[in-house]
């Protein structure tokens, strides 16, 4: 399964720049987060892909990465009825919060790590491994063009984390959504390589293997146009 993860880092390794992760959507301490993760190893990479296209995705994904001490975390408390430093968990350092206005969650971290990059990185990289509960039965491909490559690019770059974290069975319903996606959006620079075995022999068996259910399946996962 290694191959896949490769095959993702080669996608969309170059939509990594310096030009795309500044962006007013995310805090500027993340992005230098997202900038030294760029430059990491395989699991740091992909994760740094999965922040960043998180958020360049129009929709699923992620509303923007904040501290909890930012004029947008204040907005998002004060529409829960709580303060911004309860936002994220006493024993986190960051947390996937989504408003009552919106279906997509906003990462928010806690502000006292901005100053420690270690501290963040590996906060920021563990919410990575969570925004996968956002995944459904369907692939939305609804948006821009570009939007559609970055929406392609989180959801690969979560079926690569599955792969990577060790967890048996895990990687299916993302990969099988990162399959679907590149073959429904074919305008992707996704299309330029080709699909892995590994993961062609994954979706072959539908997850028939996996404790999870059908309602992973491949099968489940269609194009909402």
């Amino acid at each position: 399964m290694t191959e896949m993860v490769d095959d993702v880092i080669a996608r969309w390794r170059d939509s990594l720049t310096s030009e795309n992760i500044d962006d007013a959507r995310i805090d500027g301490a993340a992005q230098g987060t997202i900038a030294r993760l760029s430059d990491g190893d395989s699991f740091q990479v992909i994760s740094a892909l999965g922040l960043l296209a998180g958020v360049k995705a129009e929709v699923g994904g992620l509303a923007g990465i904040f501290g909890n001490d930012s004029f947008e975390a204040v907005g998002i408390a004060s529409q829960l009825g709580i303060e911004s430093s309860q936002l994220v968990p006493a024993d986190a350092d960051a947390a996937l919060v989504t408003p009552p206005d919106s279906s997509v969650p906003t990462l928010i971290f806690r502000g006292a790590a901005r100053d420690d990059p270690s501290r963040l990185d590996s906060a920021l990289t563990g919410t990575v491994r969570d925004s996968r509960n956002q995944l459904s039965g369907q692939l939305d491909l609804t948006g821009s063009l570009d939007a559609r490559r970055w929406y392609c690019a989180w959801i690969c770059a979560l079926c690569a984390a599955a792969i990577l974290d060790g967890i048996p069975f895990d990687e299916i319903p993302a990969c099988a959504g990162c399959l679907v996606c590149i073959k429904l959006n074919p305008r992707s620079n996704a299309h330029r390589y080709p699909r892995p075995r590994a993961i062609r022999s994954l979706v072959a068996t539908g997850g028939r293997s996996s404790p999870i259910g059908s309602h992973h399946r491949v099968s489940s996962l269609t194009e909402t146009t």
